[in-house]
């Protein structure tokens, strides 16, 4: 035995540590193939799609596309010329299209123009006149799409849709690029050269955006474990091992930072763990070897120490039980009083287990709630004997859940909140004495729960044992510092029928969310029905980012009451997932506004994990409202002190070059690295005027000092200031300064 313990532990270190370090060695390569792979479709990803970003932004010959009212066959055949070249200049671009809807045009690469309804990409079309759902579908949308010129083709694209949506949903023009899929493919696999199984692209919906396996493009496999397990993954990158029709698969996994997209590899086990295997192959044989060796050295051995054990063991069996106290007990004699002590325990135990009864009955409860109780004679036998009183029906299940449970827990201690479990479960058993007999239990920390046998004769109507749980809430709230909500089933009978009773109770219990703390909740069978998902109001979220980002507190407040009104007559399982999909809404504007918040980013974080925990509807209004302000105060801080870098950069540049008659809006924007009108906003809500009030103000300004202090003519002036049209000059010079030039440096000099 020694020899089997010594070799088996000294096995397990050894096939421990070598196989720790080569598979660490082997997973290790997988993240650096993936990793390789990832990188280079972000660089081929991100690089097209903020270009084209750039171009629909700045890009004036693609907004007057867009957005243009006529267009002559030259015009139409440079947009063309200009999207064959985009096209022309990036290898994973399939096509490029503009659509102009408010003249029902479209520009492709592959054509001069068509109009929308007879243009051949019928699929974007379409999506395009969906309007703003659109954006459901993320930054690249998957299609598959035969397009006929010469001859049919069939192709895989992900299409990437810039375009501007009004509040009815509608859009007036949008610029699409399709990037070909089997393209992007073939240049991921020539960057992860290791990766010989599986690589893939997927989106944040599980939608197959680009795969080894052509049969897998467009399709949704969210569902698939590993895949669900990736998505709602907080980490940016890891590995994850996977069984897939009996292989073993080691799944390595990048997510995009921005884009939204994640890069999956995936490699069979066998495959890379090979070395490993044998490792292990090798020394399990060694350590049977030496198993074997101890096995027949413990049999030879045993010979020799058993016998006498035996023969001891029979003469304790057929003695007395009474423990020896002789001062000087051979080693026979001691073993045979503690096997005496040992029995003496033994009747201590069994006359102790009746102590526990409480704990059995409360399993057995469990199991009759939970549907795992059957009602044979041996069961019967054992509600019988534990003293469980729910023979003879009908019944009743009902759950009693302790309000602001978290907040008591941090004020009292476990001793103090059993104390208020218990009284709970007395004060509910005496108020329901006269519809039954009541078995009560505790089901877990927040929640108790209740099983009565009702008084046969009795009216089973709801309102009946409604009216009795709110004489349990009052009696509870005279008590108790505590209130608590209470819901209940409906009336079955039979025992095997219970567990649908207490199924509608729980279920009923978690639309306190809506009715509120210290209410009663009766199930209602609409809570079980699958109703068609009311939509989400897309519109309503948009509105309150939006007025968050505008940091107007006064609207946003009254779009989350709107929402929160909305959300609240849908069912349970929506309204989580509506509040979570706010939540999540909310963060990305948070990390965009507060972005070195790290607090609030965790407390927003928090609430999304946390929705389930919370009792109502108007305690996370109230929490999510709280941390929109956070948001909103930080916006306005920051953007004030942004605003006033960006106006001094302006005004120093104007001053530096205000002499340059050439000097134009454009050229001050640039040197601050944000949009046009962007920039013209910030500078009019800080200065109370425009850019181009200010520059001319201070050239006017500058021209009189000249006019003072130097001898120049006017036109010679009006070229040191920047303007080279001299009757512009005068004129304009006399609007703002109520005299001519010339008047203007008289008065100052007879002065």
């Amino acid at each position: 035995m020694l020899i089997l313990i010594l070799v088996s532990v000294v096995s397990f270190f050894v096939t421990n540590t070598v196989s720790r370090g080569l598979t660490k060695e082997a997973k290790a390569s997988v993240d650096t193939m993936t990793e390789q792979a990832y990188h280079t479709a972000d660089v081929l990803l991100r690089s097209t799609y903020y270009y084209f970003g750039q171009l629909y932004t700045n890009d004036m010959e693609i907004f007057n596309a867009m957005y243009g009212d006529e267009f002559t066959g030259m015009q139409s055949k440079m947009i063309r010329d200009k999207l064959v070249d985009l096209k022309a200049a990036n290898p994973l671009i399939e096509s490029v299209y503009i659509y102009n809807m408010n003249h029902d045009i479209v520009f492709s690469s592959e054509n001069t123009r068509s109009t929308v309804d007879s243009f051949y990409d019928r699929g974007m079309t379409d999506l395009l006149k969906q309007g703003q759902k659109i954006g459901v579908k993320g930054v690249f949308i998957p299609r598959r799409e035969r397009f006929t010129f010469d001859t049919p083709e069939d192709l895989n694209l992900l299409s990437i849709v810039y375009t501007q949506f009004k509040l009815d949903g509608s859009s007036d023009g949008a610029l699409v690029v399709n990037l070909n899929q089997q393209t992007l493919q073939e240049l991921i696999s020539k960057a992860g050269p290791g990766i010989s199984r599986q690589s893939m692209m997927i989106n944040q919906n599980g939608m197959v955006l680009s795969h080894s396996d052509a049969q897998f493009l467009m399709k949704n496999i969210a569902d698939e474990r590993y895949i669900d397990e990736i998505l709602h993954s907080e980490q940016a990158r890891g590995q994850i091992s996977v069984s897939i029709n009996g292989d073993n698969y080691l799944v390595a996994y990048v997510k995009s930072d921005q884009l939204g997209w994640i890069a999956i590899s995936m490699v069979e086990e066998n495959s890379i763990l090979g070395t490993v295997i044998m490792v292990q192959r090798f020394i399990l044989s060694i350590t049977v070897l030496f198993i074997i060796i101890a096995i027949v050295s413990a049999i030879l051995s045993i010979r020799s120490i058993y016998l006498p054990v035996r023969q001891l063991a029979r003469k304790i069996g057929g003695g007395s039980t009474k423990p020896l106290h002789l001062p000087h007990a051979n080693e026979y004699e001691m073993i045979e009083s503690w096997i005496s002590h040992q029995e003496e325990r033994m009747q201590d135990l069994q006359s102790s287990i009746s102590r526990y009864s409480d704990a059995s009955k409360k399993e057995l409860l469990k199991e009759l709630i939970l549907g795992m109780f059957k009602e044979s004679p041996n069961e019967l036998e054992r509600l019988h004997e534990l003293g469980i009183l729910l023979v003879g029906g009908p019944y009743l299940a009902a759950v009693i859940r302790i309000d602001n449970y978290n907040s008591l827990s941090s004020r009292f201690r476990l001793e103090d909140l059993a104390l208020f479990k218990y009284a709970i479960m007395n004060i509910a058993d005496e108020t329901m004495r006269p519809y039954g007999t009541s078995e009560l239990f505790e089901y877990n920390d927040d929640t108790i729960a209740v099983l009565i046998n009702l008084t046969e004769g009795q009216s089973h109507h709801a309102e009946m044992y409604d009216k009795g749980f709110n004489e349990v809430l009052g009696n509870i709230r005279e008590y108790l510092p505590l209130s608590v909500t209470i819901s209940f089933g409906t009336v079955v009978h039979r025992l095997g029928q219970v567990a649908s009773s207490w199924n509608q109770a729980y279920q009923a219990a978690q639309y306190r969310i809506v009715h509120g703390t210290g209410t009663v909740i009766p199930y209602d069978p609409k809570m079980s029905q699958r109703l068609p998902a009311e939509e989400y109001p897309y519109q309503l979220e948009k509105m309150i980012t939006d007025q968050m980002k505008m940091g107007n507190k006064r609207k946003h407040l009254a779009l989350v009451e709107e929402f929160f009104e909305t959300i609240s007559k849908y069912q349970y399982e929506e309204i989580i997932q509506y509040l979570s999909q706010m939540v999540i809404m909310t963060e990305r504007v948070a990390k965009v506004i507060t972005d070195d918040d790290e607090l609030l980013h965790m407390d927003l974080t928090s609430l999304s994990e946390s929705l389930r925990q919370w009792d109502t509807l108007a305690q996370i209004k109230e929490e999510y409202m709280r941390l929109c302000e956070r948001i909103m105060d930080f916006r306005d801080n920051e953007f004030s002190l942004r605003g006033v870098k960006v106006v001094d950069k302006v005004k120093d540049y104007i001053h530096t070059e205000y002499s340059n008659p050439d000097l134009t809006i454009d050229d001050l924007v640039k040197q601050t690295g944000m949009t046009k009108n962007h920039v013209r906003k910030i500078f009019n809500d800080l200065c109370g005027e425009t850019i181009s009030q200010y520059l001319s103000n201070y050239r006017f300004e500058k021209a009189k000092e000249l006019l003072i202090q130097t001898d120049y003519p006017a036109a010679r002036i009006s070229e040191m200031v920047g303007i080279t049209n001299s009757n512009y000059f005068y004129v304009s010079f006399k609007k703002y300064a109520g005299k001519s030039p010339q008047h203007y440096r008289m008065e100052h000099r007879l002065n």
